[in-house]
């Protein structure tokens, strides 16, 4: 008996499991097979995936850009008024005085009658 011989009748390799070597190929390609089907099937849906994630990362960014403008004029705005307060209060400084007691009165009776 020679080796090629020796080695189709001895079918219990531990390695395969009793399963001659052409089945093992043909076992092998079907699940190539599979996997590139399963990949070819896939590839529409990452497609949309992908592309979903990418307008949702451009709307994040776009309300991210507007909030911080909205922000900044916000700011101005704030600016603008402390520096028109101020020029007010310096221009009416018996008001100012007189408006800072009558709100510490008020505040002195909502808080006493707790």
């Amino acid at each position: 008996m020679n080796e090629k011989t020796q080695f189709q009748t001895n079918n219990s390799n531990p390695v395969t499991g009793g399963v001659g070597t052409q089945a093992m190929d043909r076992m092998a390609k079907s699940a190539h097979k599979g996997i590139d089907a399963a990949s070819q099937a896939a590839h529409p849906t990452v497609d949309r995936a992908a592309a979903g994630a990418h307008r949702a990362v451009d709307n994040a960014d776009q309300l991210a850009s507007h909030a911080a403008d909205a922000i900044d004029r916000a700011g101005v705005k704030g600016e603008e008024l402390l520096a028109t307060s101020t020029t007010y209060m310096r221009e009416h400084p018996l008001l100012t005085l007189g408006l800072a007691v009558t709100a510490g009165y008020v505040l002195s009776r909502l808080l006493a009658s707790r």
